[in-house]
């Protein structure tokens, strides 16, 4: 079964839910199993003129895993508002933008592994891995540019959006200095937009109204930023060793995430600790241990959870205002939403 279907068949047997929303739920299920096995084909099948190696990239990237939650909820977006629009080319776009940016993100970060595996850059090189990214964004483009101007519109936006994301990132790496605002600033414009993104592609293919539109794009942000919250808390689930590498390479590569901005802020010792990190001293492996120490001692990871929490619920808001939605799709949705919140817990 494709991954990212795993967490709605389970919505069915989740306590409290009736029978007659269990069996939407099992039946939009279905649809949406459909509607990704064609997206898995379009996917691969859209890249086969790709040379090689580039082909041999996108394959890899798109092989490696992804709950293709992005596509899911282009397709459930659309599904919200007709029940025989499926906009998988559109959800092609989603995906394909999406492994664009973290091919082009691991060149940038100099990371290694991706998704348990070495990165494309350290398989192929990085100029491979920045012509694989470039490649799926010429497919998105050209998919894009087959539709009506709004949606082209709304895709030079989101593109607009992940790239000033990028360069405020860029511009604190191995800073200590990030704050919050900056941090969101981020997450909005590398995670959030897409997620936007998708919602807006699917609620316009539906044919919802305008207002409608503009809740499920805000559903789709706040699911975003409660979503990269919700990843920078389970960092800090990793084995010692393990987080103890992850957080040297996110401080050194300026990636300051809300539990260690949070902790950084209470606790004077580990902004110090951070500072020893991003100056390479002999006891590197112990400053980043601290600061890990510190942040699961600290409350920064309960309140980076009900920070995400609480998007959740600017999300469902988004939800319960639309004025023509299918009640059945829209509880998957808000199902889809809580389970990824829970992650972890």
């Amino acid at each position: 079964m494709i991954k990212s279907l795993s967490v709605l068949k389970q919505i069915s047997d989740e306590q409290g839910i009736d029978s007659a929303t269990a069996t939407a739920i099992n039946d939009v299920s279905q649809l949406l199993e459909d509607a990704l096995s064609d997206l898995e084909l379009q996917l691969m099948t859209g890249l086969e003129e790709a040379p090689q190696p580039v082909s041999d990239i996108t394959s890899y990237i798109l092989d490696a895993g992804g709950k293709r939650i992005r596509p899911s909820m282009c397709i459930l977006g659309a599904k919200a508002f007709s029940g025989t629009a499926t906009p998988t080319d559109l959800a092609v776009v989603c995906e394909l933008l999406h492994n664009a940016t973290l091919l082009h993100d691991d060149v940038i970060d100099e990371g290694d592994r991706r998704r348990g595996k070495p990165s494309a850059r350290m398989v192929w090189s990085n100029a491979l891995s920045i012509l694989g990214g470039d490649y799926m964004l010429m497919r998105c483009v050209e998919i894009m540019s087959l539709k009506p101007a709004i949606y082209m519109q709304r895709f030079v936006g989101t593109l607009k959006a992940l790239v000033e994301g990028e360069i405020i990132q860029l511009k604190l790496r191995e800073s200590v200095e990030t704050r919050r605002e900056d941090y969101f600033a981020i997450v909005k414009g590398k995670t959030s937009s897409l997620f936007g993104f998708a919602a807006f592609c699917g609620a316009m293919t539906g044919g919802a109204s305008e207002e409608d539109v503009q809740e499920m794009t805000a559903f789709g942000e706040n699911i975003g930023i409660a979503f990269q919250l919700i990843d920078d808390v389970l960092d800090f689930s990793s084995d010692a060793e393990v987080l103890g590498k992850n957080l040297l390479a996110d401080i050194s590569q300026g990636k300051m995430t809300l539990p260690v901005i949070m902790a950084a802020a209470q606790n004077r010792l580990v902004k110090n600790s951070l500072m020893r990190l991003t100056a390479g001293d002999e006891s590197i492996d112990e400053c980043a241990a601290a600061v890990a120490d510190a942040v699961m001692r600290s409350n920064a990871l309960e309140s980076t959870r009900l920070e995400a929490r609480r998007h959740t619920d600017l999300a469902m808001q988004s939800l319960e205002r639309l004025s023509t939605a299918n009640d059945a799709v829209t509880a998957i949705l808000r199902q889809l939403a809580l389970s990824l919140l829970q992650r972890g817990n």
